[in-house]
């Protein structure tokens, strides 16, 4: 009986393991600080995830382009290339940013449009998240 009870806790250990270091299929985990004109997804700590690209990171800001879609599990570069959704621009604190367990998907380019993006932000001195 002893056996049964240690043999089932050893799996269950195993098998809640092996789901903590599951990873997105595209995507590795963010190790160090954000990259500019890179994508992420992101948890959204309320059970889903979404995608956002890095237009700025400056001391205290990682300002970001945040897509409109919500996916009920880590998304693929490919689903977040598909977006159809507006996306809204977002800044967030480095602490915040990294709370929410960025996935690096894509390294990119910043367009100017998405650039006087984040300038038009700095100058309105918007919400930190």
């Amino acid at each position: 009986m002893n056996q049964w009870k240690l043999l089932s806790a050893a799996l269950l250990c195993l098998l809640l393991l092996s789901a903590c270091h599951q990873k997105a299929a595209d995507g590795v985990a963010l190790a160090g600080p954000p990259q500019v004109g890179a994508i992420y997804s992101l948890s959204d700590g309320e059970g889903g995830f979404r995608a956002a690209k890095v237009l700025g990171v400056e001391g205290d800001v990682v300002f970001v382009q945040l897509f409109g879609e919500r996916w009920s599990e880590r998304p693929s570069l490919a689903a977040v290339r598909k977006k159809t959704s507006k996306s809204v621009p977002v800044a967030y604190s480095p602490q915040t940013f990294s709370g929410m367990q960025p996935f690096h998907l894509e390294n990119g380019a910043v367009s100017a449009e998405e650039t006087e993006s984040y300038e038009t932000w700095k100058t309105t001195k918007r919400e930190v998240f």
